[in-house]
Order: C-alpha cells, then sequence, then structure tokens
C-alpha cells in the first residue's frame, strides 16, 4: 500500500510538471541512463556512434545520467554533448520539490527524440523522465520486469513509439548494447570490447610501488558482502606467493569494511579508501596485477583497464553482467556457490532461477575456490 501511496504522488508530480506551454519543438535529441557504474561501462563507448548516427546530424544532442558516475562521463566524454543533466536518484525519490523541478526541465526543453538506455526500465526514474519529455519520437528496449511492480504492469503501454527486442536470454549487457546501437543507427557497430584509452585516465597525485593488487572489500548493497576474514586468505595468498603490496580501495561508505580486512591483514598494504575518484580509481586498477572483489562496479572498471578480474558472484542475472564472454576479457573470473556453479550448466535453471537478483549469500563461495582460480590464471 506504501509504496502504491509513493507511486500515486510520484504520478501527480510528473503531471504537475507537464502543465502549461514549453517552447515549440526543435531537433533535439535527450539520451538518458540513470543506471549504474556497471552499467555505464557496459555501454558508453556506444555513445560516439548514437550522437554520429545520420538520423540525428541536424540534432541537439542533451544527456541525463546519474550523478554517481559523473566523473567518468567527463573523463572519456566531456564536451561530446550540447548539455547534461546530473540525476541525484536518491534525491529524486525522497524529495519532491527537487522531483518536479527535474521533470519540468525536460518538459520544458520539448525534445524532439527521446532515447532510453536502459533494459530494466524504471517507472520511478528513467521512465519519469521519457514520460515528461512528452517527446514524438521515444526509442527504447523491450524492458524485463526487474523493477515493474505487478500493479504497474502495461503502465508503459503508449510510452514508446520503437521498441527494439531481442528474444535471448542471458544476453550479456555489452552485446545487447551493441545491438541497441545498430538498431537505433541502422549500422554496424565497430566497438567490441569495453577496453578503454589509459591516456584518458587521469595522472595520480601519488606514486604506487609495483608490483601490486587491488582489494574492493565492500559494497553499497548490504546483500553483496564477502566476510573480511575470506579477503584476508585470498590476499595472504597473493602476497606469500608473489611478494605483492595490498592496496585497499572503495568509495566513502567502504571504510568500514576496509577497516575490517586491515585490521585482520598482516602484511604491507596501502589505503586508499574514500581517497580517489572513479576516473583515478581505474588510474589505479590500470597497472594493478589483479582485482579481489565482490560483484560491484568495480569489477566493470577494472576490466576496461585491462586489469586481471577475481570476482565473488552469487548467482543473480547470471549472464547479463558475468561471466565476461572470452571475447570481450579473457582474464575475468567470475567466482559462484558451488551450487551454483553447477546449475548454471543448464540454461533452463539460468532462464527460470537467475535471470533477476537471487538471495544466495556471497559468502557461499569459499576463499579456497578464489585462489584455486588464481593458480589456474598464473600456472601455478
Amino acid at each position: 500500500m506504501l509504496n502504491r501511496l509513493k507511486g500515486f504522488l510520484y504520478d501527480c508530480i510528473g503531471t504537475i510538471a507537464c502543465f502549461g506551454k514549453r517552447p515549440s519543438p526543435s531537433p533535439k535529441l535527450l539520451i538518458i541512463k540513470t543506471d549504474e557504474i556497471g552499467d555505464f561501462m557496459l555501454w558508453h563507448k556506444f555513445l560516439d556512434e548514437l550522437i554520429g548516427a545520420e538520423r540525428f546530424r541536424n540534432h541537439e544532442i542533451h544527456f541525463c545520467g546519474n550523478s554517481s558516475w559523473e566523473s567518468l562521463f567527463n573523463c572519456f566524454h566531456r564536451g561530446k554533448v550540447a548539455r547534461t543533466y546530473w540525476l541525484q536518484k536518491n534525491v529524486f525519490k525522497r524529495q519532491m520539490p527537487y522531483r518536479y523541478h527535474f521533470l519540468r526541465t525536460i518538459f520544458r526543453e520539448h525534445y524532439s527524440c527521446v532515447i532510453n538506455l536502459q533494459f530494466s526500465r524504471d517507472k520511478t526514474f528513467d521512465d519519469a523522465l521519457v514520460l515528461a519529455a512528452k517527446a514524438a519520437c521515444v526509442i527504447g528496449m523491450d524492458s524485463n520486469l526487474e523493477n515493474v511492480r505487478s500493479y504497474q504492469l502495461g503502465y508503459d503501454r503508449k510510452l514508446y513509439t520503437e521498441l527494439f527486442t531481442y528474444p535471448e536470454r542471458p544476453i550479456f549487457d555489452f552485446v545487447r548494447n551493441r545491438l541497441f546501437t545498430e538498431f537505433i543507427t541502422k549500422k554496424p557497430s565497430l566497438i567490441k570490447n569495453t577496453r578503454i584509452d589509459p591516456a584518458a585516465l587521469p595522472l595520480l597525485p601519488f606514486t604506487l610501488q609495483k608490483p601490486y593488487f587491488v582489494v574492493f572489500p565492500g559494497s553499497r548493497n548490504p546483500a553483496r558482502i564477502w566476510p573480511a576474514s575470506s579477503f584476508i586468505t585470498v590476499a595472504n595468498h597473493l602476497h606469500t606467493t608473489f611478494g605483492w603490496t595490498a592496496v585497499v580501495c572503495g568509495g566513502p561508505g567502504d571504510t568500514t569494511f576496509s577497516e575490517a580486512f586491515l585490521q585482520g591483514y598482516e602484511h604491507p598494504y596501502v589505503d586508499l579508501t574514500a581517497k580517489t575518484s572513479l576516473p583515478e580509481l581505474m588510474s589505479v586498477l590500470k597497472d594493478a596485477a589483479c582485482l579481489l572483489s565482490v560483484d560491484t562496479g568495480s569489477v566493470h572498471l577494472a576490466a576496461a583497464t585491462g586489469c586481471t578480474v577475481f570476482g565473488i558472484f552469487n548467482g543473480s542475472q547470471y549472464g547479463r553482467f558475468a561471466p565476461y564472454p572470452k571475447e570481450i576479457a579473457d582474464n575475468f573470473y567470475a567466482v559462484y556457490p558451488d551450487e551454483v556453479a553447477k546449475e548454471v550448466n543448464d540454461p533452463k535453471q539460468v532462464q527460470e532461477r537467475y535471470e533477476y537478483v537471487v538471495d544466495i549469500p556471497y559468502r557461499n563461495v569459499s576463499p579456497e575456490q578464489l585462489i584455486q582460480q588464481i593458480k589456474n590464471h598464473y600456472h601455478q
């Protein structure tokens, strides 16, 4: 009932924000992507092909993104679009004046075309922006139902004028994004992987002594936590085997997890928790021997730099974000609990059980499983 009331309030705010006149339409495109860091990293290289498409040749192009990865967008794409909007998702959800003014701004621009880049569309966020734009041309994906409640089914029936549909599942998100780009541009994409030009990354304001490996022990999602003791066991193996120094990374919200790791880790380390921007974190990862992390945006940042990834996963959305296809990254190792690793060999099980988020504990992955992957990779 509470969620329905919130939804009704959001609908009212959206309706009020779209009252009144607005300027005459002109060729103007709004591109919307408000999901998370990993989603951005699996898409952003397609931006150039979108904005260079013949159908948008005479359009002024604007972009609306998630404020959490604004620094990444500016690092790789500054100056490529005429205007950017950075959505603070928590504020947009909780503070109605902010929500109203954001939607009102989108409505007043009178876009001729809108592209929503998200597969798991959400009435609360991206589709609310699409609705406020009220464009004549609206392009999107035939969404899955991950973010749609039962009482919301069908809300978007007349929202889109062009829908991209791809029935195969699971499909790796980068591949879906490439197919969606080709659907829009009507041309084959030249983008084959997520690797970035290291020259685009910032120089670090400090020096890290090589060789080192990166430990990312935290997560914003409390369900995606691997025990500090497990991280310590694997980090001990890397140090005693190779002599590498641990570099501990994370955002401001990860300090508790970093502290738990460092309290039990007795070898040399450098603590960079909350001390780097996202582009600086990528600069750290670029020169690292490998990354140890749970299923967070850090694994996608690392993969884009060519850093070897040893990631802990629980089977959620299997095939969409991990494992990476070998042709996109051949040094990305997604490690799953034994029971998950057995079940995902059956495509029917993947489709029926692992398409969305599952509640299998990440702690079910043992440190010995990760160590075995490390031994296999380094031919120990």
